[in-house]
């Protein structure tokens, strides 16, 4: 009986959830850019309602990301932490591939799809996946950040079928996506998304130590300039 705690806060809200055995009790902090605070008490909360121990859990999971960097940092530490104390392994899931695996979910005829998210700064974060066989995604083309104006170019060059992300709202003047591309909509990866892909992940071992976890950091730049901060930029 898989059961694996998922932590995630790479967007703008904080959630965890607890998966047992295809069964998922989420929770999310709907109050924006206050992971730290809120994300333990999530955590309690999921184990509560659910009638678990940390103890009980199998592995812990997060969202590596791409994403936020401080929120990144946030869950990994988080997941760190609570696997060193239960002697549990850490699952490191793409944000991107946890997206992708929801769409194919919810598109059985879809066999291949790019996700493409705002990553602020003008700038999208981008990943394409096809159907494994196992239903779950198997990356084509890694994580990668490109420019709004890449992103036709990206999807034709990927010969994907479906697409989704906030990029194509946050830059839908920019992007001119291919009439050969469905758009689907798909809500923000929450825990639940993150917990998902972590338990299929789990069973095929894909885990490490807790020491060894870390972000999926694409983007280079992790700090803002004074100047940048105060006319509202973030990374």
């Amino acid at each position: 009986m898989t059961r694996i705690l998922a932590l995630e806060t790479s967007g703008d809200y904080a959630s965890a959830a607890l998966y047992d055995a295809g069964s998922v009790t989420c929770m999310i902090f709907k109050e924006k850019n206050r992971h730290t605070e809120s994300l333990l008490s999530l955590v309690d909360g999921v184990l509560v309602e659910s009638g678990l121990k940390l103890s009980n859990m199998e592995a812990v999971a997060f969202g590596a990301g791409p994403g936020a960097f401080t929120g990144l940092r946030v869950a990994c530490g988080a997941a760190q932490g609570l696997a060193w104390a239960a002697d549990l392994p850490v699952v490191q899931v793409s944000n991107l591939a946890a997206a992708a695996n929801t769409l194919f979910a919810l598109n059985p005829a879809i066999e291949s799809a790019a996700i493409v998210n705002d990553a602020r700064m003008h700038e999208c974060y981008a990943a394409a996946f096809t159907r494994g066989e196992d239903g779950t995604p198997v990356e084509i083309r890694a994580s990668e950040l490109i420019k709004p104006a890449m992103a036709a170019e990206y999807l034709t060059d990927t010969k994907v079928q479906a697409a989704a992300g906030s990029a194509f709202a946050a830059y839908a003047d920019e992007i001119k996506v291919p009439e050969s591309v469905q758009l689907c909509p798909l809500e923000a990866v929450s825990a639940q998304d993150i917990a998902v892909l972590a338990a299929r992940m789990f069973e095929k071992g894909e885990t490490v130590e807790p020491h060894l976890a870390a972000p999926l950091y694409v983007r280079n730049r992790v700090a803002l300039t004074i100047k940048e901060r105060a006319a509202g930029e973030k990374l």
